[in-house]
């Protein structure tokens, strides 16, 4: 009989040390190789017929990691069935010593137990759920950006005016030294467009139209911008940086008329411009469609995590840590804080994932297979394609991820249902400049 010792005992984690006695190990040794000895087929004997002696010469070191793994799963779900463990997913082991003349199998298994997780405190969370109605000045909106796009640019030999584009070799130094990537030739950018990043870049730009419109080609200005004290690149974090900038070229453009050619390049067979303009809105629906549930996900899981408190699973949130450290090892030496960040985004992760098996096993959803494949149906052009590729690949797993995001998308709704929901009105591209 195994002796079984346990190491840790919480709420949230039972890890237990396993060791299996030489009998049970040579039992199950045994099983395997009368299995193998079964089906083989050797060279000069008749299948079933192959001596003991000739299966476990040729078949031992398979038979004996089988027999392992066989006795790890037996006592893990052993144990899990005597305590009737309600788990958050399947028992980790870690092998301590192999079967020896000298030592017996020996194991660790830990077992992530799922918290005492109260659902009724969702019907206590504030939520404020935008709705968009898209309109004609949002249409309007986004055939001029299509416009823009596509805009046809001519050489220019008058001085840079807003709205031009600007082609522009720049240098930039920090108390008159280089650092790294301080320069870039035929970098481009239109004066005075709208420019969306973070708040350095929005920065950078309108220095830099500030300092062109009016200039001529071959000019060159100089360009003075104080980065941000909280710039992830510690190098470059709330120094001034100073750019020369030589203009090259400047072109002025001119956008294209809403007529025939124009939508046929846009993929769309039409004279009709109301024809153009529902293709239009039929493509900012499946755009909204998206930010919304993007928006919604965001909303809930933030929610979901300043809602309940319980303990972690310390191995859940070391293995998501880990993983986490090799994904942002590059900007370990950018930035000092790294590592803190790191360990609070992996135990809010652990934290909202343990919240939604415990929410899945609430609503219980069962989805078919056809009912994936109509959801992907259902979705956006890019979605539909992306996911029909890889359905070609592999349609088992695929389907499977289909369903994940449904259970997903599912357990979203059913939060926000039970909320207590203040609805928000702003137009679409607030929703989507967010």
């Amino acid at each position: 009989m195994a002796e079984v010792k346990t190491i840790k005992d919480s709420t949230s984690e039972y890890t237990v040390s396993i060791e299996v006695t030489a009998s049970e190990y040579e039992k199950q040794f045994d099983d395997e190789l009368s299995k193998i000895a079964r089906t083989a087929k050797l060279d000069g004997f008749r299948q079933g017929k192959i001596p003991h002696s000739v299966i476990k010469k040729k078949f031992e070191s398979q038979c004996h990691q089988k027999s392992i793994s066989n006795l790890i799963d037996y006592h893990s779900h052993k144990i899990s069935t005597e305590k009737k463990f309600d788990l958050v997913d399947t028992p980790s082991a870690k092998l301590l010593d192999t079967p020896t003349k000298d030592k017996n199998l020996s194991f660790e298994v830990t077992y992530n137990i799922m918290p005492d997780i109260d659902l009724s405190l969702i019907n206590k969370i504030d939520l404020e759920v935008p709705s968009v109605t898209i309109n004609d000045k949002d249409i309007d909106k986004v055939i001029d950006n299509i416009r823009k796009q596509n805009t046809q640019w001519h050489d220019s030999s008058k001085e840079a005016a807003d709205g031009n584009k600007i082609v522009v070799d720049y240098e930039g130094k920090i108390d008159g030294k280089d650092f790294k990537n301080n320069k870039q030739n035929d970098f481009t950018f239109v004066i005075n467009d709208t420019i969306k990043g973070d708040p350095a870049t929005v920065s950078l730009f309108k220095e830099f139209s500030l300092k062109c419109i009016g200039k001529n080609i071959n000019d060159t200005v100089e360009v003075a911008n104080k980065m941000p004290e909280d710039f992830p690149e510690k190098e470059l974090a709330g120094k001034n940086i100073i750019y020369n900038i030589q203009i090259k070229k400047i072109l002025t453009g001119k956008l294209p008329d809403l007529d025939k050619d124009f939508f046929s390049n846009l993929g769309i067979s039409t004279e009709d411009e109301s024809v153009f303009r529902d293709s239009v809105k039929t493509h900012m629906n499946f755009e909204l469609k998206d930010k919304l549930v993007s928006k919604k996900y965001s909303l809930v899981n933030q929610k979901l995590i300043d809602a309940f408190e319980f303990d972690l699973p310390n191995s859940l949130v070391n293995k998501h840590e880990a993983e986490l450290k090799q994904q942002y090892a590059s900007f370990k030496q950018a930035n000092d804080d790294i590592d803190e960040k790191i360990k609070d985004i992996a135990t809010k992760r652990v934290k909202l994932n343990i919240i939604y098996i415990k929410l899945a096993k609430e609503i219980k959803t069962n989805i078919s297979d056809q009912d994936a494949i109509d959801f992907c149906n259902d979705q956006s052009p890019a979605f539909r394609q992306f996911y029909g590729e890889k359905l070609k690949k592999d349609k088992s797993t695929t389907l499977l991820d289909v369903k994940n995001k449904m259970v997903e998308n599912s357990i979203v709704e059913y939060v926000i249902e039970k909320s207590n929901v203040k609805t928000l009105n702003v137009s679409f591209s607030e929703i989507m400049d967010d």
